[in-house]
């Protein structure tokens, strides 16, 4: 499944569905673009004023432990694999905008909570 922003210039395609939370509105997932760049998304949206995907390069081997909830996922966001995260925005009315962000300049509001981790269902 490709996730085309339209307007915006980051494509991904969604490789997994690694955790999805109805009651928060958040949806995790990874992904890649069509240059093979993985990321590690977090979707979170629904509401009248659009959505929010928080987009973070991530290596091969930080997704494995992400995938088997070895990982803090507020450490994987805030440590990312280039030191920076993609915001993308999109409005109610469809309307995209969006930006860059270094990880250090992330607030612990705009990240999963600290200790939060992938669960993994036996």
């Amino acid at each position: 499944m490709m996730i085309t922003l339209q307007g915006c210039d980051l494509q991904l395609e969604v490789d997994e569905v690694l955790e999805a939370e109805a009651s928060l509105l958040l949806d995790l997932f990874a992904g890649h673009t069509p240059l093979g760049e993985r990321y590690l998304v977090l979707h979170s949206g629904g509401d009248g004023d659009g959505a929010t995907w928080m987009c973070a390069p991530i290596s091969e081997r930080a997704l494995a432990c992400v995938r088997t909830g070895r990982a803090d996922l507020h450490a994987a966001f805030a440590h990312s694999a280039t030191g920076t995260v993609d915001i993308v925005r999109v409005a109610s009315d469809g309307h995209c905008t969006e930006s860059i962000r270094l990880c250090h300049e992330l607030r612990d509001e705009d990240l999963p909570p600290i200790g939060s981790h992938l669960r993994i269902c036996a």
